[in-house]
């Protein structure tokens, strides 16, 4: 059986592919499509303003918009929440949730999932759309073939789209089309299905609780929790109160939020983007995502868990969690600095999905540039546009690529070491004034405030340490003393 061939996409196609219909254990079969994408939404059914609202409100009462856009009412002296306005008189149509439908063509599922390793490649066979009734073979990665394996019908074909056989990977032209269009793509799918893998290690256990556990509560758009209204558990969205789970069940969520998806950086865009029906899926067992988000964020407010869990990965699911809504780019990018991706291009080109619509004619995808002209591209776009400068990104380690100047960020590895400098507003909310001097030079202006006069050595890591350096560095006219700005 020969290789299947590309061929080329024209305008504004991009490929699907059918999933045929199979047993589980028998050859994986698919049909690759070019199609035309065009997507709409429906008009959402919009809340009364959250303000007007509070004011019909009685005393003691708010009302919350939740991560799935519903209106929530809290009362926080009464620790109880409703869907029903409390004043019985307001119907409501003026604060509903509002409609979620999509009319997209060609109608697709995307998939979110991780490619993992590369050395044991596996088969598909795709069938020829010509007059011929043949099949030309594909290789893909092991967890792509078992995500197919898992979610192909036994007797109904599926439609799909997966970057690894959507996107021609040796082509760096068509990835460079193809790559901005992901935003569109997972935004425009019917759902959005999250492929974590075979089940293993109590998966089935860590998903069932977390699934019961999202039935009990809500969270606001400031990822704040909630009890969800008519709760069986009215009390476990308290911090402190303390999940009656036992270390079994601890440990498989545990093994669950140390899976591989939740290290990648490029599934971050995919679930931000996806709409509220999307589904995640561990071998067989499936919840929603807007379920599985509920139960990580109450989890990760939780003032007292077993330290299995607080030694885990699920206290940085945030960044797959919480809510990003006007969140700038330059602070999405320290919030992922942990996350992993196959092509240092990728740490920006990855994330240009959530990117706003000012910023991303800076930074178009061009794989075919050397990583540092992509990095400094990336720091004088977010310079143009937020007119800030963000050197709490940048390092002076003799480790840093030769290309890179000082001032620009690599963000091939991983920024925690520079991250303790990010707070501070010394340049209150004044515009950076900087020149850029091509191809290496930044020329900036600032304002000497004072000199360094002695090294007391570097800020340790560890709060105690902190604690006990920042007692040693304290001058000794410090509260006697006038400070150097007067």
């Amino acid at each position: 059986m020969s290789l299947y061939e590309y061929s080329k996409l024209v305008d504004d196609d991009i490929r699907i592919l059918t999933l045929l219909p199979g047993q589980p254990e028998s050859d994986i079969k698919i049909i690759i499509h070019h199609a035309s994408l065009r997507a709409t939404r429906e008009e959402s059914r919009q809340h009364r303003p959250l303000n007007d609202l509070q004011k019909s409100l009685p005393s003691g009462w708010v009302a919350e918009e939740t991560a799935e856009d519903r209106c929530l009412f809290w009362n926080e002296n009464l620790h109880t929440s409703s869907w029903a306005h409390p004043n019985g008189s307001v119907t409501e149509s003026l604060h509903g949730s509002p409609a979620n439908d999509i009319r997209c063509f060609p109608q697709y599922e995307a998939l979110s999932y991780t490619w993992g390793s590369a050395s044991n490649p596996q088969t598909v066979q795709v069938l020829s759309q010509g007059g011929l009734c043949e099949f030309r073979t594909l290789h893909i990665g092991e967890n792509l073939a078992s995500a197919f394996r898992h979610l192909r019908y036994p007797d109904t074909a599926r439609t799909l789209w997966a970057d690894a056989i959507c996107i021609n990977q040796s082509s760096i032209y068509e990835k460079n089309i193809q790559v901005p269009r992901m935003a569109d793509i997972f935004r425009s799918a019917v759902r959005v299905v999250i492929w974590l893998g075979q089940e293993s290690d109590n998966s089935t256990l860590a998903l069932s609780t977390l699934n019961y556990l999202a039935a009990q509560v809500e969270i606001n758009k400031a990822n704040w929790v909630r009890p969800s209204p008519g709760c069986v558990r009215q009390d476990w969205f308290d911090s402190l109160t303390d999940m009656p789970y036992d270390d079994n069940t601890w440990q498989a969520i545990a093994d669950f939020a140390n899976r591989p998806y939740f290290s990648r950086l490029w599934v971050v865009q995919e679930i931000h983007l996806s709409n509220h029906n999307a589904v995640v899926q561990c071998g067989i067992y499936q919840m929603t995502w807007k379920r599985f988000r509920r139960a990580v964020v109450c989890l990760m407010w939780k003032r007292h868990i077993p330290q299995c869990v607080s030694s885990s990965n699920l206290p940085k699911l945030g960044t797959f969690c919480y809510n990003f809504e006007g969140l700038n780019f330059a602070t999405l990018l320290q919030t992922v600095t942990h996350l992993e991706c196959f092509n240092p291009h990728d740490k920006v080109y990855g994330l240009l999905g959530l990117a706003s619509s000012n910023l991303l004619p800076h930074i178009r995808p061009e794989y075919a540039l050397p990583v540092a002209t992509v990095y400094r591209s990336l720091f004088l776009g977010l310079k143009y546009h937020l007119q800030r400068l963000h050197f709490e990104f940048c390092s002076l380690r003799t480790s840093r690529p030769r290309q890179l100047p000082s001032w620009v960020p690599d963000l091939s590895g991983n920024l925690s070491e520079l991250l303790s400098r990010a707070a501070g507003l010394v340049s209150g909310m004044s515009c950076a004034e900087a020149t850029y001097r091509a191809p290496d030079v930044l020329e900036v202006c600032g304002v000497e405030v004072a000199t360094v006069q002695s090294n007391k050595g570097t800020y340790p890591d560890g709060i105690t340490k902190r604690l006990t350096a920042l007692h040693t560095w304290k001058p000794e006219s410090l509260m006697t003393g006038i400070y150097p700005t007067g």
